[in-house]
């Protein structure tokens, strides 16, 4: 059975948020929110409190695990923070198709997300905590798309799908383009299995064959499917011919 990052936080949390020793080690935060006996607690109060007083706490933890002004950060608080903001997180991982499969995105999106915690300038940014970890975190997903190999490559029908070499587009492009797929997706316009066919044949560069191969599927089959997808995101975002 495959298991994301995703599941291993949160049966790691499972453990930790009744942990005594970690609620001890984190008091100073329990504290900010409402006297908190442990991180079970400190999670529903954040959960349950308005802006202001959940925003207190996430400042709290952030200070305690951001790595500036000489610190060596603290992991147990980065831990903590991460797990509040898991639900921001699960959706950048969904919105990233262009990114790959679902346990990469995952993986990405964690990352980004813990990275941003450990690097977060406290004292220039020392409000809207949530906001501005997940908005810096999407900010480095989306230059990660266009640092991947793009491919827009036309392939004639004589050569057989998938099998020239990739030409590739403007970053621009590939940054444009899973936006799109993402937005087509949310639509209804495509599925999701077609949006990452799209997204790691003309974003990814996998080759069509590689492709099929990988589903156990007729080379000629995903060629066609694939079309079908970019003529359904031509007609219902005018964004021109597919490609061909």
């Amino acid at each position: 059975m495959t298991t994301n990052v995703f599941d291993m936080l949160d049966r790691e949390w499972v453990r930790l948020r009744r942990n005594k020793a970690a609620a001890r080690a984190m008091a100073d935060v329990c504290t900010v929110a409402g006297g908190a006996g442990s991180l079970a607690e400190v999670e529903a109060y954040v959960r349950g409190a308005g802006p202001e007083d959940a925003d207190a706490v996430l400042l709290a933890l952030v200070r305690r695990a951001a790595t500036g002004a000489g610190s060596s950060g603290d992991e147990l608080a980065a831990r903590v923070l991460l797990q509040l903001l898991l639900p921001g997180t699960r959706n950048l991982a969904r919105r990233w198709w262009a990114l790959g499969d679902h346990e990469e995105r995952a993986a990405a999106a964690v990352t980004a997300v813990w990275q941003r915690i450990c690097r977060y300038p406290v004292e220039r940014r020392p409000g809207r905590v949530a906001a501005n970890i997940l908005m810096d975190a999407a900010r480095e997903l989306r230059r990660a798309v266009p640092r991947m190999t793009v491919t827009l490559a036309a392939e004639p029908a004589a050569a057989g799908p998938g099998v020239l070499a990739p030409e590739p587009v403007s970053s621009h492009a590939a940054a444009e383009l899973a936006e799109v797929l993402r937005d087509a997706v949310d639509d209804g316009v495509l599925a999701h299995e077609d949006a990452m066919l799209i997204a790691r044949s003309r974003i990814a560069g996998h080759r069509v064959a590689d492709i099929a191969a990988h589903r156990l599927m007729a080379s000629r089959t995903v060629w066609d499917r694939r079309q079908r997808a970019e003529r359904a995101l031509a007609a219902a975002y005018n964004h021109g011919e597919a490609c061909a």
